[in-house]
């Protein structure tokens, strides 16, 4: 017999029964279900076919609390906390890291299901004026958050590269009502890759622009070479890069101190530098490093020099810009990178691997993102 159900699914036969366990804000019980086989052949169940469970039947109000708060507390608080809410224990610790882990790969799975595979690069505008109030822009920040590590043991495979730190990519893409959306990579539950940064990229400005055009693009980025690698490759060697303002100031400053033989010469030749530096004037920040005579570290002086000889096409009048309303640093990706990752995973004594860390950034993602479309 053939009978129609909710969301149009057709199903063939029933296939008895099972009892599963339900969890849910109010607490766990168990539930005897209507098994199905569906007319393709695969199997399903009336809880999936007919309500919001997921497919681990959690409870919509159970994931959305489990979500908001995985990224306040420890995992083992949180607990805690979800017994005093329902009144006994629903979750352990243990049950709870698993649950992120497991919603992470649905998302991920999700993300690679709704790809536009068939966009390998995005077309960019060449002439944009980054000086100009009445230029159109869209701002792309990107950024890789590290987090310590945890140690290696029996129940942590890492390769050798991560032995101390974990990177996380967190990307902002801003549509065209001046707002941001989320973006990350995904992973399967091994904690492998199948969702690469560049592709993440790719779908969120496809999704939220139109393509067809070449695009106004504008990136905020802190000068790494990676990130560069990634955002030539997809939109090409003319995208229009900015070095934002925050981390050259930053750079400027941190090597000062170990160049600069005292105090007081530490703050001329910083507020100098960002005097030059702040008004796009490179040639004349590098001619007064040449000039430079009392310096305490020859090495790090070069590498000052050689950092803003590398960035000098990317470094702009930041002044100019700034007085036209227009975005200079990379605080709003600083922020992401604060509420996606660091909150939450940079905090005293925490390590992570690489699953761990990686499955509590999609989630954040997916459910910041969500936000932004609800408002």
């Amino acid at each position: 017999f053939l009978v129609r159900k909710k969301k149009g699914t057709l199903i063939k036969k029933n296939n008895g029964f099972e009892l599963v366990k339900i969890y849910s804000i109010h607490g766990v019980f168990s539930h005897s279900v209507q098994k199905y086989i569906l007319e393709d052949g695969s199997s399903s169940d009336y809880l999936r076919l007919a309500t919001d469970l997921s497919s681990e039947h959690y409870s919509l109000s159970l994931c959305n609390f489990i979500e908001e708060w995985s990224n306040e507390l420890s995992y083992k608080k949180l607990s805690l906390l979800l017994s005093q809410v329902v009144g006994n224990e629903v979750l352990s610790a243990s049950g709870i890291g698993s649950y992120i882990s497991s919603r992470a790969v649905c998302i991920s799975k999700m993300w690679v299901a709704k790809s536009n595979k068939a966009v390998k690069e995005i077309a960019v505008k060449s002439d944009i004026d980054v000086m100009s109030s009445e230029s159109k822009e869209i701002i792309v920040m990107m950024d890789d958050v590290g987090v310590k590590a945890q140690k290696p043991h029996k129940k942590v495979e890492r390769i050798a590269d991560d032995a101390k730190r974990l990177d996380t990519t967190v990307v902002l893409v801003q549509d065209d009502k001046g707002g941001y959306e989320y973006a990350t990579s995904g992973i399967d539950r091994s904690g492998l890759t199948i969702y690469p940064i560049k592709q993440a990229i790719i779908d969120k400005v496809t999704n939220l622009h139109d393509t067809k055009e070449p695009l106004p693009i504008v990136a905020i980025t802190d000068g790494a070479r990676s990130i560069r690698n990634t955002l030539q490759a997809i939109f090409g060697f003319t995208v229009c890069i900015i070095l934002d303002w925050y981390h050259l100031q930053l750079k400027v400053k941190n090597l000062m101190s170990m160049i600069a033989p005292n105090k007081e010469l530490k703050e001329l030749y910083i507020n100098d530098l960002k005097c030059f530096l702040w008004n796009g004037e490179v040639a004349e920040a590098l001619i007064y490093l040449d000039n430079m005579t009392r310096i305490k570290n020859d090495e790090k002086h070069q590498e000052l020099r050689g950092y803003i000889e590398k960035h000098q096409a990317e470094i702009i009048n930041y002044g100019l810009r700034q007085s036209m309303g227009k975005t200079i640093g990379s605080g709003r990706g600083e922020k992401a990178n604060d509420l996606i990752v660091a909150h939450r995973q940079k905090k005293k004594g925490m390590a992570w691997s690489k699953k761990g860390s990686s499955s509590l950034a999609i989630v954040n993602t997916n459910r910041l993102n969500n936000r932004t479309v609800a408002a």
